[in-house]
């Protein structure tokens, strides 16, 4: 822990009952998941160290952010974007006390999480500087958003990443066993609509798409790849029925070139 951090209390980073909306349901299953996300992905797996540049798209209500603050040291530091503005507003006042944390809003449109944004994610531009952070994270952030919006934020991650930086993100990965999964109805998502006459792209809702999106694992892997942060590792999660000890999504991890 920094010393900047040593006396603060990190229960006032917690949100209400009431604020939750990053798939806990109480503040301590909140508490939980986070520390469990950096402990069991962020620092074994994405190899995170306390002195990184952390970029957290899509942040939530800050779990994640809120484990970092007992993690990272300077220069270490972490930039957080959501497009909820009463949850940035929030976040902007509890880690006040956190200099080295920052929380910015994207007013990004959203069928389900924004429906007043006023930019598209396929024109979206992350608002830093090239090849300034180690690791880019986005948790729950691509099962909503569909493929045009996918393709352009992959191009923005690969761009703000030093080389050798990581890409942690998570997917409901469309391959021969979700698919077989999927159509035997042992999904909790029933990703069985094709989005726009897309075979490679399902959702849930056709009139609410961007509320559980599917995409499919070798585009993915293309599209990473062409944008210079291949696949280096995925761990399916259990969100279409498998046994998995990871957790709902499937994560992936890529490699800055």
């Amino acid at each position: 822990m920094s010393t900047s951090q040593v006396g603060h209390d990190t229960s006032l980073l917690v949100p209400p009952k009431a604020m939750l909306h990053d798939g806990s349901s109480s503040p301590e299953e909140f508490v939980l998941f986070g520390d469990s996300f950096l402990q069991h992905v962020l620092i074994p797996r994405a190899y995170l160290l306390p002195t990184a540049a952390v970029l957290d798209i899509g942040c939530g209500n800050g779990s994640v952010a809120r484990s970092l603050t007992q993690y990272l040291t300077p220069p270490g530091r972490y930039e957080g974007i959501d497009v909820n503005p009463a949850t940035v507003r929030w976040l902007q006042e509890r880690y006040q006390p956190y200099p080295s944390f920052r929380f910015t809003h994207a007013n990004v449109w959203n069928k389900a999480y924004n429906p007043g944004g006023t930019m598209k994610g396929g024109d979206y531009k992350f608002p830093f500087a090239d090849g300034i952070f180690d690791l880019v994270l986005l948790k729950s952030v691509f099962t909503h958003m569909v493929p045009a919006d996918v393709q352009n934020y992959l191009r923005e991650i690969s761009r703000v990443l030093r080389p050798n930086g990581r890409s942690v993100i998570t997917y409901f990965l469309l391959n021969d066993e979700s698919r077989d999964m999927i159509a035997r109805g042992k999904s909790v998502h029933p990703l069985v609509h094709e989005y726009e006459s897309d075979p490679l792209c399902r959702v849930a809702d056709p009139n609410m798409p961007e509320s559980v999106v599917g995409h499919d694992e070798g585009r993915i892997r293309a599209m990473s790849s062409a944008v210079g942060c291949p696949v280096t590792e995925i761990t399916f999660g259990n969100w279409c029925g498998r046994n998995s000890q990871l957790g709902h999504q499937d994560l992936v991890i890529g490699l800055k070139s």
